[in-house]
C-alpha cells in the first residue's frame, strides 16, 4: 500500500493511505528505519511482525510539483 507521511506527533508518524488519504496508519518512530520527512510518499508493507517502508522519490516529487502548481494558480488569481 502507498501512503503519504502527513506528520509526526510525539513518538508516532501518521501516514495517510493513498489516493483518498482518508485512512490513517500510525507507526512508532522506533519502527521506522528510513529517513522520512513530511510529505514523502512511501510504500509500506506489513508482514505482521514489522513494517517495511520504501520511499517513492518520483511520486513524492510529482506530488510536490502538483501542489506548487496549484499554489501558483491561486496566487495568480489574486492579482
Amino acid at each position: 500500500m502507498n501512503y503519504t507521511l502527513d506528520r509526526f506527533e510525539g513518538d508516532y508518524a501518521i501516514f495517510l493511505k493513498r489516493p483518498e488519504e482518508m485512512e490513517q496508519l500510525l507507526i512508532h518512530r522506533a519502527d521506522i528505519s528510513a529517513e522520512l520527512k513530511e510529505g514523502d510518499i512511501v510504500h509500506i508493507q506489513d508482514d505482521g511482525f514489522a513494517y517495511t517502508i520504501k520511499i517513492l522519490p518520483e511520486e513524492t516529487a510529482n506530488q510536490k510539483q502538483r501542489v506548487n502548481n496549484l499554489l501558483e494558480q491561486l496566487r495568480n488569481k489574486k492579482q
